[in-house]
């Protein structure tokens, strides 16, 4: 056998395959940059509401990782008056009516957020998700909410004028997972164009709010994954919903919930 021919023909061979790769990869780039120049067109076809979907700013952001606090081992908690329950990952309290007991609105529950609960400066208010019987405050990094998950939120529930109780999570040491690279995140016209093409909403729907956040995807024990998320809340045939979407990544499961 002539091995000189043949390491030759493995050379020739791998920088075929190699050129063959980048070729594909150019042509998958092309394309994403016809689906977004397409997507206005798409879009335009449809009586989809889009007054309220944010400007786009390009910025790159990606996975989170982090540890559920152990609430057992805070010592500035007083445990007296709390109970640490979910495997000393949630911290409960119920308040005596009266004096002790805030308002159920916003600016009493920002006064008790900020004065009585642990690292309650972490955590802002979430308009969308709170309603007269309970009231959200999700922990943030950076810029940044984490939706609406045990893990990282503040919840204040109250059916009367005050609050009758309120539970907390909170997610520490909150930093970039070493595995991954900063993504810029898609932008929001796009995302809508894919749920429209994936018959995820319909062409009349009303996009009533859209916000760039975290999900977490991956909680074991104390470890904490999360995800960057646009979050949509959608009016579709008289059906209210929200609908998280991953931010830099088209691959990844689309949640729901009404």
């Amino acid at each position: 056998m002539d091995w000189k021919l043949t390491k030759s023909l493995y050379i020739v061979v791998f920088l075929l395959i190699n050129v063959a790769l980048l070729v594909m990869y150019y042509n998958k780039q092309q394309e994403d940059v016809r689906e977004i120049e397409d997507a206005p067109s798409v879009l335009e076809s449809t009586n989809i509401d889009l007054s309220r979907l944010p400007e786009y700013n390009p910025e790159q952001l990606t996975i989170l990782s982090g540890e559920r606090i152990d609430f057992e081992e805070i010592e500035e908690i007083d445990k007296d008056n709390a109970e640490v329950t979910d495997e000393d990952y949630i911290l409960h309290e119920n308040f005596a009516t009266g004096d002790s007991a805030p308002a159920m609105e916003q600016a009493s529950l920002e006064a008790h957020k900020d004065e009585q609960v642990y690292r309650g400066g972490d955590y802002q208010y979430d308009d969308v998700m709170s309603n007269e019987d309970y009231m959200l405050f999700n922990q943030y990094y950076g810029d940044y909410p984490i939706f609406n998950h045990e893990a990282a939120r503040i919840l204040y529930r109250g059916e009367g004028a005050e609050a009758e109780e309120y539970e907390q999570g909170y997610i520490s040491n909150l930093r970039e997972n070493s595995q991954t690279s900063p993504v810029t995140v898609r932008n929001p016209r796009q995302v809508i164009s894919d749920l429209y093409l994936r018959e995820r909403i319909s062409g009349e729907a009303v996009i009533e709010n859209a916000r760039l956040g975290y999900y977490i995807i991956l909680s074991d024990e104390e470890q904490v994954l999360l995800r960057p998320k646009w979050e949509f809340q959608v009016t579709d045939q008289d059906v209210e919903k929200s609908i998280y979407v991953d931010a830099i990544s088209e691959t990844e499961d689309i949640i729901e919930s009404e």
